[in-house]
């Protein structure tokens, strides 16, 4: 990852930033709110297998766990499940380092 800091004296640095697998998934955990839906899901399991940070069985059973099709709950409570369940899991591919 490339970080961008703007430098007093009219430059600019670019330097190179190492991002872990686990911290680039905590960062998500703490980032990313109390509610999430299908959709946000869909896009975060794909920026995951681009940048792999999860495999194609790791993103399958994500997927699986967090749609609309076993979250048989109210609508106004299925974003909330869905995120707590989303966390959990990124929380269970957070390696110790």
């Amino acid at each position: 990852m490339l970080k961008v800091d703007e430098a007093d004296g009219g430059h600019i640095r670019i330097k190179k930033v190492n991002i872990t697998k686990s911290n680039y998934l905590m960062h998500i955990i703490s980032n990313m709110g109390d509610k999430i839906t299908s959709n946000e899901v869909d896009i975060f399991i794909s920026n995951f297998l681009s940048y792999n940070i999860v495999n194609e069985t790791e993103a399958k059973l994500l997927k699986v766990a967090t749609s609309d099709n076993v979250l048989t709950v109210p609508q106004e409570k299925r974003d909330l499940l869905r995120a707590n369940i989303f966390k959990n899991m990124l929380l269970n591919l957070v390696e110790d380092e």
